[in-house]
């Protein structure tokens, strides 16, 4: 995921796509251009804007998600894979028995066939959880390449310094800069 993320990065200034998304007239990226970057590659609006660690936990935040909705994809294929096993073996043992009327209806209510059930639907939900934590940190990672992009001109706010006195104690100062 990195080497790919890497690899666009390189070739979005390699080929002259950075002229292509919206630039503000002093050559820095405008807020809908970090925006665009951030959705594009989670991260990369926040670089673009200076805010590279910010870009660097937007950009891990997002690959821990995509890796988990990957890994619990894979979980589920497992768990509908077992609730098949069980059913086709409370199937069996149905038939074995000599029932023969509602067979859907006792196979639903066979205790394995249940357990295997509500663990597909466990594994569903865990899914769509990762899907919505992906989604919700991707929207907040454009806004927040957005604001960066605002807010890059900006200086800081509040200088702080610490000094030792010589009697053993310490000065501690505030200058605000505006």
């Amino acid at each position: 995921m990195v080497v790919l993320a890497v690899a666009l990065l390189c070739a979005a200034s390699a080929s002259g796509i950075r002229g292509q998304l919206p630039v503000a007239a002093d050559g820095r990226v405008s807020p809908g251009g970090a925006a665009v970057r951030s959705f594009v590659i989670p991260g990369w609006g926040q670089a673009t804007a200076g805010a590279t660690e910010r870009g660097a936990v937007y950009f891990t935040l997002e690959s821990l998600g995509l890796w988990m909705i990957l890994k619990t994809s894979k979980t589920l294929g497992s768990a509908n894979d077992i609730e098949a096993m069980q059913r086709l073996e409370a199937e069996e043992r149905l038939i074995a028995a000599g029932t023969v009327d509602p067979l859907s209806s006792m196979i639903d209510a066979d205790p394995a066939v249940q357990s295997a059930s509500n663990l597909v639907g466990i594994r569903k939900q865990q899914r769509e959880d990762w899907l919505a934590f992906g989604v919700f940190f991707l929207l907040l990672g454009g806004a927040d390449a957005f604001v960066a992009a605002h807010l890059a001109d900006f200086p800081e706010p509040l200088e702080t310094a610490i000094r030792p006195l010589p009697d053993m104690g310490v000065e501690l100062g505030f200058r605000w800069v505006f």
